[in-house]
């Protein structure tokens, strides 16, 4: 009868106990597979966002912004492209377009002690607001406030050192030093996770968060006017 039993197809309720706790392991492990590679997806999609948006905002730097809604008759915020009068200070660049004076088009970013950079300008009597709020400032980087353990998800660390003036030349219109060519060197950092309790602060920074750097120079084509 055992012989009989044992030649039929099937499993043994003996073999299948024995199995289970290979199954469960065989499942844990696929599960633990799953998990970490949606954390790493989701790393390198946060790093590359971060890039990308890094380039647009030292690309709306060189070449202005453009605010939807606002009659401004075909002029932007103006960028360093645009603007013959530049000035550096700690952790802004100041632009201006000569023109009326009446009708003065000057643009200001700016980088918080947060670490956001932030645009605010004016064509003439208007003032530009953010697309996303009544607020005269523009969120350029990062775009959001979304912040993960106490700070920006996305910010620049380096404020007061971001801009410099590596070139240039005495406008005696305005007894000043203007800019002819700009330095950008901008830290920026990405945290993807809040700090774990017990975690040290290098293991934080090396495993929740990841950093870039980006340096370039931009030459401002417009010389200053002089009168």
């Amino acid at each position: 009868m055992w012989n009989k039993i044992r030649n039929e197809r099937g499993l043994m309720l003996p073999d299948l106990i024995a199995s289970l706790p290979l199954g469960v392991i065989v499942m844990v492990v696929m599960t633990l597979s799953v998990v970490n590679f949606l954390l790493a997806y989701s790393d390198v999609r946060d790093f590359t966002k971060m890039q990308d948006d890094l380039f647009q905002t030292v690309e709306t730097l060189r070449y202005g912004f453009v605010q939807s809604g606002v009659n401004t008759n075909g002029v932007a915020l103006c960028g360093l492209m645009t603007a013959n009068q530049v000035t550096v200070g700690e952790s802004s660049v100041v632009m201006k377009v000569d023109g009326n004076p009446a009708q003065p088009i000057q643009s200001s970013y700016r980088i918080t002690g947060e670490g956001m950079m932030k645009l605010r300008g004016n064509y003439g009597s208007q003032l530009f607001t953010s697309p996303n709020s009544s607020s005269a400032d523009i969120a350029l980087f990062p775009k959001s406030d979304l912040k993960i353990d106490g700070e920006l998800k996305y910010r620049i660390l380096n404020p007061g050192s971001a801009f410099s003036a590596e070139e240039s030349e005495f406008n005696e219109n305005t007894n000043t030093y203007m800019v002819r060519l700009l330095g950008v060197d901008i830290e920026a950092q990405v945290r993807y996770r809040e700090r774990v309790n017990g975690q040290s602060e290098e293991d934080d920074l090396r495993m929740n968060t990841r950093r870039i750097w980006y340096h370039t120079k931009i030459f401002v084509p417009n010389k200053p006017s002089q009168v």
